[in-house]
């Protein structure tokens, strides 16, 4: 093992002296919930498992509904309608409210809560590397999840799908990432919870980190800043 990569129990394999910014997810990663939201819908709802696990194919896998909202192509009402047709075509009906809310909202502090332990592990980087944000977001929630974290406190550039028309794990929002930073991919480290953005950001040379458990995602990012002084 080279003695500047740092393992951490999840697996990570980083070199914290080649770090010279951070990159990070918002939602599963500052905010909870998500993915886990998106899963429990179905039940919910009183769709069987299946069919909801089909639906969710088509508009996140297969189709490109979310993507389009997500790039702002489309709008949150116009995702909730095509998802009310689909649940009605399995014999539930339900209102657009609840279609919109599929996942909760990064403004609910009760369907995604704040991280308080990555909030502040992002502030004890920021006074040693450049940090950023890259979501996938759409902007209907925008002055929501602003409210609840101080993007200004937090990052040096914000990366948002819904303002740039591209989303991850497109090529296109980790270069244009690059460009804000001023950095090439080899010097930037990226923690984002999705497996499949991650991919992309190792095809360009980043490192990265997949969070799974909070508590070893600040470890592996504490290594990091002990390796740098303060700016």
């Amino acid at each position: 093992m080279a003695p500047n990569t740092s393992h951490a129990k999840g697996g990570f394999n980083i070199d914290p002296a080649r770090v010279r910014a951070v990159v990070f997810d918002l939602g599963g990663v500052f905010l909870a919930g998500g993915p886990s939201e998106v899963r429990a819908f179905g039940g919910k709802i009183g769709l069987g498992q299946q069919a909801w696990e089909d639906i969710a194919r088509e508009l996140f896998i297969d189709g490109d509904a979310w993507g389009r909202v997500e790039r702002a192509e489309a709008t949150l009402d116009q995702f909730g309608e095509a998802l009310r047709e689909m649940t009605a075509a399995q014999g539930v009906e339900i209102s657009l409210d609840t279609a919109r809310n599929f996942m909760g909202s990064p403004g609910d502090r009760l369907s995604m809560p704040v991280r308080s332990e990555i909030v502040d592990i992002c502030l004890r980087l920021r006074k040693r590397l450049p940090t950023a944000l890259l979501t996938n977001n759409i902007a209907e929630w925008r002055e929501g999840w602003r409210r609840r974290i101080d993007v200004d406190a937090l990052f040096d550039v914000v990366v948002d799908s819904s303002d740039e028309g591209m989303r991850k794990p497109e090529p296109g929002i980790y270069r244009l990432t690059e460009e804000r930073l001023g950095l090439p991919g080899e010097a930037l480290l990226f923690v984002d919870d999705l497996g499949v953005n991650l991919k992309t950001a190792v095809e360009r040379g980043w490192q990265t980190l997949k969070y799974v458990d909070t508590a070893e995602v600040v470890a592996a990012l504490e290594q990091v800043a002990q390796a740098h002084p303060e700016r």
